[in-house]
């Protein structure tokens, strides 16, 4: 779930020359006592990292020089350059190696590393209509009581944020001037209408994530559960369009509590199922849509308002939740393992 970013082709190194290079960016900056910090919290957690990436980890010391370091040596990873590239979904150790990282795996890298210097840091998710959403890993500064964040992107000023917000409604509307589509590259485009409540991710998958060197998917494909809450923000429409309820769950999972998307015989968006001034507004708002333009404008715009308001999601992104589910299962996952609430 990553920002896309121009394609480019960084140098190739082994694994063994990524980590030594950047243990010689980073050696001037390891202080005694974060070093025996990070050995001693390792061997608790029994993870196998090597000398060379405990000494890296052990100069990221805060979320400053974490953020530095995501934006000044580790390049984008952007596996969604090409139809024919694989995605990926690397580990904290996977991104030391290879010296890449899309959205996801910066945002797993960011938070194993405040983990370990014991940050407490927690996950949220910016919510994006018709675009990506974003992975933001925050921390929060005990002393002046401000929240910021870690984040990894191929556009800018989605990146991270210093400690300097009261409230994480604050630090999320830091994004909205900027969150626009990846369909269009329009900067008048904006597209983030929500956030997620704090999540400390490790209380569903453990630590044993940030040494393998196996694809992360399970944590790629179940972080988010129904267990999520989202807050509303204004969505680009304007206030009038503001659905009532303040606070959601994922539009995917909300979606199937609904049965507005259906799972045989591949998931679909199950029109008959929508509200009924909804179902009306579905059909006119496909009748006016011009897909060569990405984004719904004139006419279809104002459906698409409309649509939100009613249901909290449009057309556009019911029909790729249904095509996001299909990926899901595809990987082998299961609809019940969205839903971890007893009913």
């Amino acid at each position: 779930m990553s920002k896309l970013s121009p394609s480019f082709t960084p140098p190739h190194l082994t694994p063994e020359q990524q980590l030594a290079y950047f243990v010689q960016r980073v050696r001037a900056q390891i202080h005694p006592a974060s070093l025996e910090k990070i050995q001693t919290r390792v061997r608790e957690l029994n993870l196998d990292f090597s000398n060379d990436e405990i000494l890296i980890l052990a100069a990221l010391d805060n979320p400053r020089r974490v953020q530095w370091f995501l934006d000044n040596e580790i390049y984008y990873n952007n596996d969604h350059a090409t139809i024919e590239q694989e995605e990926t979904s690397m580990s904290p150790r996977r991104v030391l190696r290879t010296g890449m990282a899309h959205c996801f795996e910066g945002a797993l890298f960011a938070f194993a590393v405040n983990f370990l210097h014991g940050f407490e840091p927690r996950w949220m998710l910016l919510e994006g209509s018709r675009d990506v959403d974003h992975n933001l890993v925050l921390y929060q500064d005990k002393h002046a009581m401000r929240w910021g964040c870690n984040a990894h992107s191929g556009y800018p000023h989605l990146n991270g944020r210093d400690a300097e917000f009261f409230t994480l409604r604050e630090l999320a509307e830091s994004y909205a001037p900027y969150y626009y589509s990846g369909y269009t590259n329009d900067p008048r485009d904006l597209t983030l209408v929500g956030f997620s409540e704090p999540v400390d991710i490790t209380k569903k998958f453990g630590a044993l994530w940030m040494t393998q060197l196996e694809p992360t998917w399970d944590i790629y494909y179940l972080l988010v559960d129904d267990s999520w809450i989202f807050e509303r923000m204004t969505p680009p429409y304007g206030e009038q369009y503001r659905d009532a309820s303040e606070t959601h769950g994922y539009m995917l999972i909300d979606a199937l509590k609904k049965n507005w998307i259906e799972v045989r015989p591949r998931p679909f968006v199950n029109v008959n199922h929508l509200p009924p001034h909804a179902q009306t507004i579905w059909h006119q708002f496909w009748e006016a849509f011009d897909p060569k333009g990405h984004l719904p404008r004139g006419r279809a715009a104002a459906l698409e308002g409309e649509f939100f308001k009613i249901t909290g999601t449009t057309p556009i992104d019911l029909n790729f939740n249904a095509e996001e589910l299909g990926y899901f299962l595809e990987k082998g996952y299961r609809v019940e393992q969205l839903f971890t609430r007893s009913s």
